[in-house]
């Protein structure tokens, strides 16, 4: 399976779990994709069935909030949104 996996890259909590989950689906022949704003500090090294795409939080000056919103970043990634990332590498849903 080609697998999409929405994280935080910070230290503990969920961005911990979902590395650890995305590492071992790839031990498992998955192709895994991790899409977050930077890369998980639990994927180190070089894995030729894991794979890292950006997410650029900084969307220019927002008053409201001190980052741009993560989930609208994450919908306008690369200009067409997760949903495209999806198509582009055939993630499996």
């Amino acid at each position: 399976m080609r697998i999409g996996i929405i994280c935080y890259p910070t230290y503990g909590g969920s961005g911990a779990v979902a590395t650890m989950l995305g590492l071992a689906l790839a031990e498992h022949g998955h192709d895994v994709h991790f899409i977050s704003y930077a890369v998980p500090f639990r994927l180190r090294g070089y894995s030729e069935r894991v794979f890292f795409h950006e997410v650029d939080v900084s969307g220019g000056n927002y008053p409201l909030f001190k980052f741009f919103p993560y989930t609208l970043a994450l919908a306008a990634k690369r200009g067409h949104g997760v949903a495209g990332l999806v198509e582009d590498e055939e993630l499996t849903l």
